[in-house]
């Protein structure tokens, strides 16, 4: 009797996402990093009241539109020092 045909490692990780929680791992929680306002993702569509921002090592970044200013001097301190993001603690 012959066993069944399993998947490969690859084919799985295509299937369910890599790690250990798989495609859970999408953000479900938005949150922007000058002021830790919760962004719903549909802010990010037209007419938008959220944007994304990224540093110099193209990672992306939430913010309010009127926290732009403020997300661009914590990336730029980011990209100067290496350090993670200072980001500001979420809010409902």
């Amino acid at each position: 009797m012959k066993r069944e045909k399993t998947l490969t490692k690859r084919e799985r990780k295509a299937l369910n996402g890599s790690g250990p929680v798989g495609k859970a791992r999408e953000p479900q929680h938005i949150h922007c990093v000058a002021c830790g306002r919760h962004l719903d993702p549909a802010e990010f569509n037209e007419p938008s009241t959220a944007t994304r921002v990224s540093c110099d090592h193209r990672s992306q970044f939430a913010s309010c539109n009127g926290c732009v200013a403020k997300t661009k001097e914590l990336l730029a301190e980011h990209d100067r020092t290496g350090q993670p993001v200072k980001t500001a603690n979420a809010w409902h």
